[in-house]
């Protein structure tokens, strides 16, 4: 049986804007899915140092914002787990990637 190990790429809360300022945990979020796909939030909290319960608070901006989507609606998810990934085609997950 083969196991598969992916690495994730960890995005540090310290990393500075071009202007100097802190980067938000927004844009931590976004550069994480950028790098590394769809993700669940315990992988996403622990990538950019935040509280599950804070990257949840700004997933669902993002999600409202249409940046983020996530694998299963927001009405259902008790009891699953979902996955979190950038819209494709978003000025925001655009600029990202390139």
């Amino acid at each position: 049986m083969s196991l598969e190990v992916q690495t994730r790429t960890l995005v540090r809360p310290a990393d500075r804007s071009n202007d100097g300022r802190r980067t938000t945990v927004r844009s931590l979020i976004i550069d994480y899915l950028a790098s590394n796909g769809a993700s669940k939030v315990a992988d996403i909290s622990a990538a950019v140092t935040a509280s599950r319960n804070c990257v949840r608070y700004h997933l669902a901006a993002l999600e409202r914002a249409a940046i983020v989507r996530s694998n299963i609606s927001p009405g259902t998810r008790e009891g699953c787990t979902p996955f979190y990934a950038l819209v494709p085609g978003n000025r925001v997950a655009d600029k990202t990637s390139t």
